[in-house]
């Protein structure tokens, strides 16, 4: 299949392509539109207007309609890279707190992060941001919305430590600060300091990814049962893939 996939960094990407591996067996090609890195003349990678993180993922959906001649249904045709058969749109659930999260939207929504547990009334909104980012009512079958709750190292841990006391809490996937937030706990020794810890938030490149993917992969099925969003982002691929798989590819859920 070809999948293309609108992210908020690049280890998110990583970890999209591991789930979508693990779900989808076969020979796959990606084809990631957002973001898009290219090396500078140090050698450092650097990202084009529409940057990382959730703002870059709003201003690529906002492009699809604002820019003259484009629509989301003419980037899934691909005229020049071939049809996408999924398109993956991934955002993490802890915006859902950013003040400016709906700018520029006519009717926004009053409250978008809603009490939690349970998660799926915030992320249900966010679905709904994602479609006024979108311009659109509904999205073509090919697209499937990913939102890890409450951000990918939630799911990143409970692959890492299924069986953590931490894992079985009710509020597991709510947003948390501090010494309760998964993605910190893989800052520190006692979780083997996968991530590093600087100027109060949790830093992480693909070097670090890559080293926890072949465990995310290995234990999606695990992932699958703690986190909800997991679980709802493994039905809707597999569903979407089913849908418009190419005819000589067969989809299974594994």
């Amino acid at each position: 299949m070809h999948i293309a996939t609108v992210v908020e960094g690049p280890s998110d990407y990583e970890v999209v392509i591991t789930i979508i591996n693990r779900l989808l067996p076969g020979r796959h090609r990606y084809s990631p539109l957002q973001p898009i890195g290219a090396v500078n003349e140090i050698g450092e990678v650097v990202y084009g207007d529409t940057g990382t993180g959730w703002k870059g993922v709003r201003r690529w959906c906002r492009e699809t309609w604002l820019r003259s001649g484009s629509s989301l249904e003419a980037i899934l045709e691909s005229v020049t890279n071939a049809p996408y058969d999924l398109l993956i749109i991934q955002v993490d659930a802890d915006i859902a707190r950013e003040h400016d999260l709906q700018d520029g939207i006519a009717h926004p929504i009053v409250q978008v992060q809603l009490p939690c547990p349970p998660v799926q009334s915030t992320t249900l909104n966010l679905r709904q941001v994602i479609l006024n980012w979108l311009n659109r009512q509904s999205l073509p079958p090919q697209v499937v919305i990913m939102i890890p709750s409450q951000d990918t190292e939630t799911w990143t841990f409970a692959a890492l430590y299924p069986d953590d006391p931490f894992c079985a809490r009710m509020d597991y996937e709510c947003f948390k600060k501090g010494a309760e937030h998964p993605g910190f706990l893989l800052t520190l020794p006692l979780y083997g300091k996968r991530l590093k810890f600087k100027n109060g938030s949790v830093k992480k490149n693909v070097k670090q990814y890559q080293l926890m993917l072949p465990t995310i992969g290995e234990r999606w099925d695990r992932v699958r049962q703690i986190c909800t969003q997991a679980d709802l982002f493994s039905q809707e691929v597999v569903g979407a893939a089913a849908r418009n798989a190419p005819c000589d590819q067969s989809v299974k859920l594994t």
